[in-house]
């Protein structure tokens, strides 16, 4: 996991930062998942921390908020920002191991299915 910043942030250019770091961005807004997001979900990629900003549907819309706003977020290692922005790694913060998205209104019972066994299996 990694802060996502804008190249001409202070921050940028650290090789690494930790999840402590962050309160230097406590008072910048931050991109928020819309309302209905799983608490424990939306606190994971905020820092573990209530955060203002606007509010992102896609992985483009994260990008281009802290692009234009200098909205601030987290993203994955690796994402391959555009050429504005940079990830810089949080070395204290715990890889999200899992995640599963699907349409709400899919009836597929295998789907339904996958999701319990994996709420589970992450639960023990």
């Amino acid at each position: 996991m990694g802060a996502l910043l804008r190249v001409d942030d202070p921050l940028a250019h650290r090789g690494s930062l930790k999840l402590a770091d962050l309160a230097d961005l406590a008072d910048r807004r931050w991109f928020r998942f819309p309302e209905g997001t799983d608490p424990a979900w939306q606190s994971y990629w905020n820092g573990g921390e209530p955060r203002e900003g606007p509010v992102v549907r896609a992985v483009q819309e994260c990008m281009q908020a802290v692009l234009w706003n200098g909205t601030v977020g987290m993203t994955l290692i690796g994402h391959g920002p555009h050429e504005e922005l940079a990830v810089v790694p949080l070395s204290d913060m715990p890889p999200n191991r899992v995640v599963v998205a699907w349409n709400k209104g899919d009836t597929n019972p295998l789907v339904r299915s996958f999701v319990q066994i994996a709420e589970a299996a992450y639960r023990e």
